[in-house]
């Protein structure tokens, strides 16, 4: 499973592969915003980053967001990360000049 981090306002995508990362453990905030994509939801959650579902904003509800991508692939993992990240940067420049950093 790949664990990804987007932050707007500090604009980043991190990957983290391995559970065990303690960055990681930082995503249990409060209201913390959580996307899981796998087999049986991946059409209808790239439908809703390609429609602008999801927004970013420099507040607290809106300015970050962790992702769980779970498909026993990590290849295909980081390639959905990476189509996601390509879609949210359609409507958020700041998040498009960014390169995925691959943390663990």
């Amino acid at each position: 499973m790949l664990k990804a981090y987007v932050n707007y306002p500090n604009p980043k995508v991190r990957a983290h592969h391995n559970a065990s990362c303690k960055q990681i453990q930082k995503r249990k905030k409060p209201d913390q915003r959580l996307v899981r994509i796998d087999l049986s939801n991946i059409s209808a959650e790239l439908r809703r980053f390609s429609g602008k579902h999801y927004t970013f904003a420099a507040n607290a509800a809106e300015n970050d967001m962790w992702l769980d991508l779970d498909f026993a692939d990590a290849d295909f993992e980081f390639a959905v990360l990476a189509y996601v990240h390509r879609l949210i940067g359609r409507h958020y420049t700041r998040l498009a000049a960014v390169e995925i950093e691959k943390h663990c």
